[in-house]
């Protein structure tokens, strides 16, 4: 059988969803994909060739040592939990995984990190496929690498975002006072973590990541 692109939906209380710009960037690039639910049990490591994970609601402060904030809304902890075991399991197993918005969060936390629970100004009115304010790409980095280019414009529609970052990664782009992009510290894995939606811009930017990310798959 041949490996397949594990994508991780987002979910309320009755459904699981996802928006087809994700589906849409990797669909080209003519890999199966699985869309999976967040039963742990379900997973068979042996068949996975790379793991996407999507946006969506916060994560659950308790996983990195804080009090639930008056703003941290739409947890839920089976998807935390789930999210948090996979990562751990694919970086054991060296799977290719690329991480978005609050992909890149649960990332940094299910690696020791922490989050900052709100931010103001960072949840643009536009929509998403519109750039809206630019970010600095840190050199040398495999983001650097793979974009070329030492600052890109992109959009943002989150109020969460990193504080400490996990061990063993690096910040590989920032706006401003804002951590942007994290990665792991070695060459010999690509695990990287977005906090805008490259899935959205669909521009020659977000081209060349998930062009990169399918690279490591194959």
């Amino acid at each position: 059988m041949k490996k397949f692109i594990l994508v991780v939906p987002s979910n309320d209380n009755e459904k699981f969803f996802i928006n087809k710009n994700y589906i849409k960037n990797i669909k080209e690039f003519n890999i199966p994909y699985y869309i999976s639910d967040y039963n742990i049990k379900n997973i068979d490591y042996n068949f996975i060739g790379g793991i996407l994970l999507t946006g969506g609601g916060d994560v659950e402060p308790s996983f990195y040592n804080k009090e639930k904030h008056i703003k941290t809304q739409d947890v839920f902890i089976e998807r935390d939990m789930f999210e948090i075991s996979l990562l751990k399991e694919a970086f054991k197993r060296k799977i290719p995984t690329l991480a978005i918005c609050r992909g890149m969060q649960i990332m940094n936390v299910a690696f020791g990190g922490s989050l900052n629970q709100h931010i103001d100004g960072h949840s643009q009115k536009e929509d998403k496929s519109v750039a809206t304010h630019f970010i600095d790409i840190k050199n040398p980095s495999i983001l650097y690498d793979i974009l070329e280019k030492d600052s890109i414009k992109v959009n943002s529609v989150h109020h969460q975002v990193v504080d400490k970052v996990a061990k063993d990664f690096k910040i590989c782009a920032t706006c401003e006072n804002i951590i942007e992009a994290i990665e792991y510290n070695k060459k010999d894995l690509f695990f990287m973590g977005i906090q805008w939606h490259p899935e959205a811009l669909y521009d020659k930017f977000s081209k060349k990541i998930f062009t990169y990310f399918i690279k490591n798959i194959k």
